[in-house]
């Protein structure tokens, strides 16, 4: 595998990749309170990534996923912060030697905790990055169904526990890139089309997108975030789909440029530049 990911990394043409890292100057004890009352831990996911996970192919699978559901309080739709965000490169985000303590709530079905294995497995797999089961680790995630749809913190935001919301929507053998996508953001990633030079490759239909989802459109400034110098992936799990936030579904939102046929908003499995993504910001450090 390391071969691989060296020959893609010789081979491969630079794009870039938002990273950043959030600051936190106030904590509300009351969303701690609610967020840790209702969770309880389930065994790990340790059985789930011995057995054969399967994706269930549909070529509609894009259009199943309600966009409206998302919390329009967070911050591109999926992303959670507490006080101010800083974007500036830095070690402090980064989960130290690749590995993501983690706890998973115990409501999850057996085929739910399957697709949240496979996609844990994806990052074993692919990379150095390994997601493991909490002992007596400081700072973790905690996988649950908040009732806010999909979302997590951007990067090891040191508090503490952590949450990534998988709601029932959130998990299916027919998309389970979503389950990639949240946990990369939990790696420390932003959404792609949110680029600060993401109008060069997309353009965006603001007047397709009701007024309190348009700040899900939003560019990072460029004097904000750090990038590693690779160029834009349409096809990363990290791009939203051609009708997200849509009002009228028979037009995009996103479309792309210059070739408006080529597809984004992939959520079925990782690009070879999402891998590149997590193992250039994580596995040239790993020994």
């Amino acid at each position: 595998m390391m071969t691989i990911f060296l020959m893609i990394l010789a081979f491969s043409s630079l794009w870039l990749v938002l990273i950043a890292t959030p600051v936190f100057k106030s904590l509300d004890p009351s969303f701690w309170e609610q967020s840790s009352n209702d969770f309880v831990a389930g065994m790990p996911l340790t059985e789930e990534m011995k057995g054969n996970f399967s994706v269930i192919k549909n070529e509609f699978f894009e259009d199943l996923f309600q966009w409206e559901d998302q919390d329009p309080a967070l911050f591109e739709g999926d992303i959670m912060f507490l006080g101010e965000k800083n974007a500036i490169l830095s070690s402090s985000y980064r989960w130290p030697n690749a590995k993501i303590p983690y706890e998973i709530s115990n409501v999850y079905t057996p085929d739910q905790r399957e697709v949240i294995a496979f996609g844990m497995n994806e990052y074993h797999e692919n990379t150095c990055i390994q997601f493991v089961p909490r002992t007596s680790e400081e700072n973790y995630i905690r996988i649950y169904k908040k009732g806010s749809g999909c979302s997590s913190y951007v990067g090891m935001i040191n508090i503490g526990s952590q949450d990534v919301s998988l709601d029932d929507g959130c998990i299916s053998r027919i998309r389970p890139g979503i389950v990639l996508h949240e946990l990369m953001h939990a790696a420390g990633f932003f959404h792609e089309h949110t680029r600060p030079d993401r109008d060069t490759f997309i353009r965006i239909n603001f007047e397709n997108i009701l007024e309190k989802h348009i700040f899900n459109f939003n560019t990072n400034d460029a004097s904000k975030v750090t990038t590693l110098g690779l160029p834009y992936d349409y096809d990363s799990v990290m791009h939203y789909s051609r009708y997200a936030f849509a009002i009228d579904r028979t037009r995009p939102t996103i479309t792309p440029v210059p070739n408006e046929k080529v597809e984004i908003g992939n959520r079925r499995k990782f690009s070879s530049l999402d891998l590149l993504k997590l193992n250039e910001l994580y596995c040239s450090e790993v020994k």
